[in-house]
């Protein structure tokens, strides 16, 4: 009786799991349709000229203002965490200005390129929402900075001679936020996985991977500038095969 009683909670626990998993799958399938509806009104201007301009001026004006108002919540959320006041406001804020930013930037600066660059977002986003789920939470924190690296290693195979300041830019901030990740990893095996009150890895986490996944992604994406566009292309492979070493690794792990 015991043993049927486990195996029910764990099969209701399972069926949880699953329903969250299809609840996301189907937020990235709704943002996929929005930026279905965006290539629509602004490259296509299904609604004429006026409501295309106007959402031009609006990508050129968060482009600057996207970025202050990310900065902004984020002080605002270290603020709040010190005086011991709730943060899931600010972070809320702070994550829909990071992406409205992003969005503006591509819109803008690349127009039809970066609406088609944002068609592609939802499908990756995808992969990574069940691998969340059914991988361990280490193999999704390495797959989300692959990802990455392999986002910056294509924007700059595919823009690098039209936009060179900008994709150097973006390869910049990916080594940066790379190093932030890095860090990041320390500090949660310094505290067993716990970032203040929440947990963000599993209790006794191996972080060398995570490691040697940032290490490899920042070499990677700084060869890309001096190679050039015509020999950097290969990097992907690296990328790639990394990510499915890891994922046979985290699959054998879970067997």
């Amino acid at each position: 009786m015991f043993e049927k009683g486990k195996h029910e909670r764990r099969r209701s626990e399972d069926d949880k799991v699953f329903n969250r998993m299809l609840l996301w799958l189907a937020g990235a399938v709704a943002v996929e349709l929005l930026f279905l509806l965006l290539q629509k009104v602004y490259i296509n201007m299904l609604f004429g000229g006026v409501v295309a301009k106007g959402l031009s001026m609006f990508f050129q004006v968060f482009c600057i203002a996207g970025a202050v108002l990310t900065i902004g919540a984020a002080v605002w959320a270290v603020v709040n965490r010190r005086a011991g006041r709730g943060v899931l406001v600010p972070v809320a804020v702070a994550g829909g200005a990071v992406v409205l930013w992003v969005v503006s930037l591509l819109c803008y600066f690349l127009w039809d390129e970066g609406v088609r660059i944002l068609l592609l977002l939802p499908a990756a986003s995808a992969v990574l929402i069940l691998i969340f789920f059914l991988y361990q939470r280490p193999f999704f924190y390495n797959a989300l900075l692959i990802g990455g690296g392999l986002l910056a290693l294509w924007l700059h195979g595919q823009y690098y001679m039209a936009h060179p300041r900008l994709i150097t830019a973006c390869i910049i901030g990916g080594v940066v936020v790379l190093a932030a990740a890095a860090a990041l990893a320390f500090q949660l095996r310094k505290n067993d996985g716990m970032l203040g009150p929440i947990r963000v890895m599993p209790s006794g986490s191996n972080y060398v991977m995570t490691w040697l996944t940032c290490a490899v992604t920042a070499l990677v994406m700084i060869l890309a500038l001096p190679l050039g566009v015509s020999t950097a292309h290969y990097l992907l492979y690296v990328l790639v095969g990394c990510l499915f070493a890891q994922a046979v690794f985290f699959t054998v792990k879970m067997m």
